[in-house]
């Protein structure tokens, strides 16, 4: 067998690997209840998820099948996040390198075609997101924020009213981090007006950059969806609850 073609075989073998122990870790599962469920032995199982053994291509695509809709992001992304009064809380996902792995894995299927060079998001929670996008697209990361960095002269900057609590925030990004030709993917971790989105676009309009994508964890509303369309961007929503808003 080709080089190649081994590492490609390893990196099936090690995926699956990762599914068990996604599994077991997102859902709480004992390795009887996961036996169970692939049809595996416990023994067996244990021995692939501490590494001592790599499962047969032929095991791979069972472990592959039975939890393909288990590890589905959007619905691990249900059982995780947390609404209370009216509020998302994301600490289950944002803090779960699981659960990241999984994003990554989604920004690789959806993006993975264009030639996007550059991640974008704005601080602070989106950042573990746009991490695990930069990784996943071999593309170099820019991340806005509400200050100045202290070692940068210069800075593109934009404002934009934020509507909690309502007040006037400006995002500024060192102007080596974005360049003119650049293919950019914005991420987000909740979208709720659009407005944060709005302001990164204008970012990158200023920029001379090119807006490929925009990657949404969670999406409150649909307001803002068709605008981004008319722009004739790939946009990708894991978890819409546009519909669930009061």
């Amino acid at each position: 067998m080709r080089a190649g073609r081994r590492l490609v075989k390893v990196d099936e073998q090690l995926e699956a690997v990762e599914f068990i122990n996604t599994a077991k870790s997102i859902y709480g599962l004992s390795y009887r209840e996961l036996s169970q469920i692939l049809g595996i032995p416990e023994s067996l199982l244990c021995r692939y998820a501490n590494g001592d053994l790599l499962p047969s291509l032929d095991t791979v695509s069972v472990i592959k099948d039975r939890l393909k809709s288990m590890l589905d992001l959007t619905e691990v992304l249900r059982r995780n996040v947390v609404m209370k009064d009216g509020f998302v809380d994301l600490n289950n996902v944002l803090f779960n390198p699981y659960i990241l792995r999984l994003y990554q894995r989604r920004i690789r299927e959806f993006f993975s075609d264009l030639p996007i060079n550059k991640v974008l998001t704005a601080a602070t929670d989106g950042i573990p997101l746009s991490v695990m996008a930069s990784y996943a697209l071999n593309a170099r990361l820019a991340i806005a924020k509400q200050y100045k960095d202290i070692a940068t002269e210069d800075f593109y900057e934009v404002g934009y009213i934020a509507d909690s609590p309502p007040r006037r925030v400006s995002l500024y990004l060192p102007k080596h981090l974005l360049e003119k030709g650049d293919e950019v993917l914005i991420v987000d971790d909740i979208v709720r007006t659009g407005r944060t989105l709005n302001a990164l676009v204008e970012m990158i309009n200023n920029a001379g950059a090119h807006l490929a994508g925009v990657s949404v964890l969670i999406s409150m509303s649909n307001s803002w969806v068709e605008k981004m369309r008319d722009r004739n961007v790939r946009i990708d929503i894991i978890l819409d609850l546009g519909s669930m808003r009061t």
